[in-house]
């Protein structure tokens, strides 16, 4: 499941950054993908890039999520 609509972007760097709700690995894609990268778990991932001006791109996701 998704938190956010996907496809969406950085205004920064123009990527889609998703955290894997299990293992909490960071990674960019379009959508996320069916089983974690980093862990390889068929898990949840939510969308936390970061749409506000002032942050975005690698390191600097949303700190809100």
């Amino acid at each position: 499941m998704v938190e956010k609509e996907q496809g969406t972007t950085c205004p920064t760097c123009n990527q889609t950054y998703w955290k894997c709700a299990d293992c909490g690995a960071t990674f960019t894609a379009a959508t996320p993908p069916a089983a974690c990268p980093e862990c390889k778990a068929k898990c949840e991932f939510k969308n936390v890039t970061c749409y506000l001006p002032d942050c975005g791109g690698p390191g600097n996701l949303d700190p809100r999520l």
